[in-house]
């Protein structure tokens, strides 16, 4: 809900409250929902800003950057005015969120150049969450120079405060990290082109009040930035990246900043959980928004590039047998493509590997019983390919320069229409005649070698992904039933502008389970289990050579997406049976385990997550112990989640013994974890990682 009340402007959501006072572009308060009762008028004053003033004395980040037509920098933005609209307005070539919520309009304007800058509010009561976005119109008579646009500026008292950001590399993305922030900046961003493994766009803000959560709806160049100041607060800005940015605006021409998400929550459980209802909600759509997501099976660990029908055919045959749903002919199945040094962009048969060709490959898999799915990675291009040889001119690099090659690949200049309609053709060609139900859509490095003739410098990055959204728009849209799945070296782009069009995300490169782990929690704190891709791979992992049984593995598997990624049909039939057994209990549970509320868990020498359903009936922990010393207390875990007055029935998936506990026991005692590595068998197969399956059910009292 959206009023007025005099000079202040209040966003309600079901839990929260925002008070604007746009008259001195301040927010009064943003926190736990209050009566406004003249809180306000009291709070008012604090200089805390929504909108930068830099030339009031404001010398802390600025939301906004810009060169007027003068040479000089300045600005002075004055509230005009605002209004409250049941329309959402759309963010031109931009991902944003969708479903019923007002929009609060705010419009300032600089009284020299009648340079505008408009600001959204869109709250969606349901999910505790206020989009925000940014434009910049140049009303000037002449042409301006944009720095920096920021979707958010929210500035809180200065007390005790900490970052949590979820950083990482390639294979340990999204780790937890905490920052406390003393004097000076603390910044969390990219400028690799994409959103990155090192930073995700989600950060949280946290101090004696509460948590405050903030996400950006965009794939390329992203900042967070807080700073605090000597005015007693700290400024929290969310958006693009100003890292070698410059836009030109002529005149009557804007500029539309992507749109971020604001959250306030009191505990981080509670933060999640909100973020996660936004996304499924407002982010999320299309035919796969709240259908379950089927069971696959993916060749890549099993096979590599070293693959031909007969080999592809027998592990489809066994996934068949297991109960697998979908089957993912992964990288090496077009061109001339038998290692990774060629064929990227020729997206037509390697009839030698697929038999008679994808579509009879393709029938064929569909024949076992199982839907088709197929990998791609159609941004990138292979200098020993008939597209490079056809039109070098596609490619991303600098005239007069060696380019910088990753993976022996160079990635195509999206930011040129001829290429985003050549990709648009190719990759419509290849779902057409495969048939595919599913695509695993790759992106394999981050950006080097910037350049497109006739494109300004400072503008590429935003172009290319201008061009990239409408890529992947025209495609989503023309192949509505696919369920795609976004990659990009595992999860170098989970961010919310890819779920807008991608219904879910490979997490991680990285299969050990363990790992895993805490790749797996961070993804969870703000994105919700059903668009995190988490497979099953072969017991010596291909990433660390570690050691992890099927059952650990499953069991981490379960707090996303279940899917198998390795060579079945080398299996023995015991090994099958386990992976057999193991599918048919998801089946079972699915709905739950995708869909029901996730909450993690943690305590000395013992983590996992708990899924419990929305009526609180029932509910799935999975519980972690990766550290084992002798004569040492056994671990413990407290649950979450639970009705702390009903009864549960509680048994661990594998053995018979069933107790009956409260579930005001189960979430406040410290329950001991009897059993977890005290078998021979266990101990032989676990590879340091202890990990147990908690099945619950109410019962009567």
């Amino acid at each position: 809900m959206i009023r007025r009340k005099g000079q202040f402007y209040i966003l309600e959501t079901e839990h929260t409250t925002l008070i604007l006072k746009p008259e001195t572009a301040e927010c009064v308060y943003y926190g736990r929902k209050i009566r406004f009762c003249g809180i306000a008028e009291l709070l008012a004053g604090s200089e805390r800003r929504i909108v930068s003033q830099p030339w009031r004395g404001d010398f802390t980040e600025q939301n906004v950057l810009l060169y007027n037509a003068d040479g000089g920098f300045t600005y002075d933005f004055v509230y005009s005015k605002g209004k409250i609209s049941a329309e959402k307005p759309e963010i031109a070539g931009l991902p944003s969120s969708y479903g019923e919520g007002k929009t609060l309009e705010l419009k300032f304007v600089d009284g020299p150049t009648k340079v505008c800058l408009y600001q959204y509010y869109t709250v969606y009561e349901n999910s505790d969450v206020i989009a925000v976005s940014a434009q910049l119109v140049n009303q000037s008579k002449k042409e301006i120079r944009l720095r920096r646009l920021m979707s958010i500026q929210l500035d809180l008292p200065r007390e005790e405060a900490e970052v949590i950001s979820f950083r990482g590399v390639w294979g340990r993305e999204r780790h937890r990290t905490v920052q406390p922030i003393t004097k000076g900046i603390y910044i969390c961003d990219s400028k690799k082109g994409m959103s990155s493994h090192e930073c995700n766009p989600f950060v949280i803000l946290k101090n004696g009040t509460g948590l405050y959560g903030f996400n950006l709806l965009y794939s390329g160049n992203h900042a967070e930035i807080f700073e605090s100041d000597e005015r007693g607060r700290i400024r929290a800005l969310t958006g693009m990246s100003d890292y070698m940015f410059e836009w030109k605006l002529a005149p009557t021409e804007s500029f539309c900043a992507p749109e971020a998400v604001l959250c306030y929550a009191e505990s981080e459980d509670e933060l999640s959980e909100r973020m996660h209802a936004f996304v499924r909600e407002h982010i999320v759509r299309g035919k796969w928004k709240n259908r379950e997501r089927p069971v696959l099976v993916n060749n890549w660990e099993g096979t590599y590039f070293n693959f031909d029908e007969k080999k592809i055919l027998s592990i489809a045959a066994a996934a068949k047998e297991v109960g697998a749903e979908l089957f993912v002919l992964d990288d090496g199945w077009f061109g001339k493509r038998n290692d990774d040094r060629s064929s990227l962009g020729d997206w037509y048969d390697n009839v030698e590997k697929t038999g008679g060709g994808l579509a009879s490959l393709a029938g064929k898999i569909r024949d076992l019983g199982l839907a088709f799915g197929i990998w791609v990675e159609p941004e990138m291009i292979s200098e020993d390919s008939d597209l490079y040889r056809s039109h070098p001119n596609f490619a991303m690099k600098i005239p007069g320069r060696e380019p910088w090659r990753i993976r022996n690949q160079l990635v195509l200049n999206l930011a040129d229409e001829r290429v985003q309609n050549y990709v648009v053709r190719a990759i419509g060609d290849v779902l057409s005649r495969s048939g595919a139900a599913y695509v695993k859509w790759d992106f394999n490095r981050h950006f080097t070698d910037c350049f497109g003739k006739g494109i300004v410098g400072g503008e590429y990055f935003h172009r290319y992904l201008l061009g990239y959204y409408k890529v992947v728009s025209k495609l989503t849209k023309k192949f509505p039933s696919v369920l795609f799945e976004g990659c990009a070296s595992g999860g170098g782009r989970f961010d919310l502008g890819n779920l807008c069009y991608f219904q879910q995300y490979w997490t991680s490169d990285d299969t050990d389970a363990r790992e895993r782990l805490a790749i797996q929690a961070g993804t969870a704190c703000g994105y919700p289990q059903n668009t995190m891709g988490a497979h099953v791979s072969a017991q010596v992992n291909h990433q660390t050579g570690r050691r992890n049984s099927f059952a650990a593995q499953f069991n981490v598997a379960c707090g996303g997406v279940l899917g198998y990624e390795l060579d079945l049909s080398a299996l023995t039939e015991t090994e099958r049976a386990v992976i057999k057994e193991q599918i048919a209990f998801y089946k079972d549970k699915r709905k739950l385990l995708q869909f029901g509320k996730q909450f993690r868990l943690q305590a000395p020498r013992a983590e996992g997550f708990i899924t419990v359903s929305a009526d609180q009936s029932e509910a799935i922990a999975v519980v972690n112990v990766t550290e084992t010393h002798p004569n040492e207390p056994l671990p413990f875990i407290r649950f979450k989640g639970l009705n702390e007055s009903a009864v549960y029935s509680v048994s661990v998936r594998g053995r018979t013994e069933t107790v009956l506990a409260g579930g005001d026991v189960l979430m406040r005692g410290a329950i001991p974890l009897f059993g977890v590595f005290d078998t021979e068998p266990v101990q032989r197969e676990c590879g340091g990682l202890f990990s147990s399956m908690y099945i619950l059910k109410k019962v009567k009292a």
